[in-house]
């Protein structure tokens, strides 16, 4: 299955009507860490896998953005890239786009990780939302090439609750294209902390139905 026609199916609607995150810059100081546990339902083997990510951003200046993010299991550490995100065009304009580069090591081989972020917020029922779609090509040493995307719908429905609907697609150097639906729910416990409730949804591709715990954090 080819991701050329996949992306445009997914990002034509997105861009006629355009998680407030790749696209915007980190503000000068801020920093923001998210730590999320993922469960699937057990496979074939009867298994269930447990995962882990712990992603960071630190904004070094208006216009450059530092972050890591790391990623495994029970196992083993799968991925530990570090990066440098940066705007491109006027910060006024209402289309927010970013670029990335990241370094590092993903199923213990280097990886060279460019990627692309758009961004638009947008008000739904006269509530704040955003719609965002990130990007990333991951490049290994071997020649070997992964593409993935998120497609996210976020909006604001109190004013400490917020839903969050994201499309996930990707094309692994080894396996299946898959598309996965992944929705959430977030709820502020107190000022910049938040605890997100999640699903995952595999829609083609395989791989099994999971849900997740997410701890986010800005100071």
């Amino acid at each position: 299955m080819q991701l050329r026609p996949l992306f445009a199916v997914l990002i034509l609607p997105w861009l006629v009507g355009m998680a407030e995150a790749g696209a915007w810059p980190r503000a000068k100081g801020q920093t923001f860490l998210a730590a999320t546990g993922q469960l699937d339902a057990p496979d074939e083997t009867g298994l269930a896998r447990q995962s882990f990510t712990l992603y960071a951003e630190y904004g070094a200046t208006e216009r450059l953005t530092l972050g890591i993010d790391l990623g495994g299991d029970a196992l083993q550490m799968t991925k530990t890239i570090v990066f440098a995100r940066w705007p491109v065009g006027r910060p006024a304009r209402e289309v927010k786009i970013a670029v990335e580069l990241g370094l590092g090591e993903v199923a213990e081989q280097r990886a060279l990780r460019p990627g692309l972020s758009l961004g638009r917020g947008l008000t739904l029922w006269g509530r704040h939302g955003w719609a965002a779609f990130d990007g990333r090509a991951v490049m290994f040493s071997g020649g070997q090439m992964t593409l993935e995307s998120d497609i996210t719908l976020g909006l604001d429905i109190t004013a400490r609750g917020k839903v969050i609907a994201q499309i996930q697609t990707g094309q692994p150097a080894k396996g299946q294209t898959y598309v996965r639906f992944a929705p959430s729910y977030v709820h502020a416990t107190k000022p910049g902390a938040h605890l997100e409730f999640g699903l995952i949804l595999p829609l083609s591709g395989g791989g099994e139905r999971g849900v997740k715990l997410g701890l986010w954090r800005s100071f």
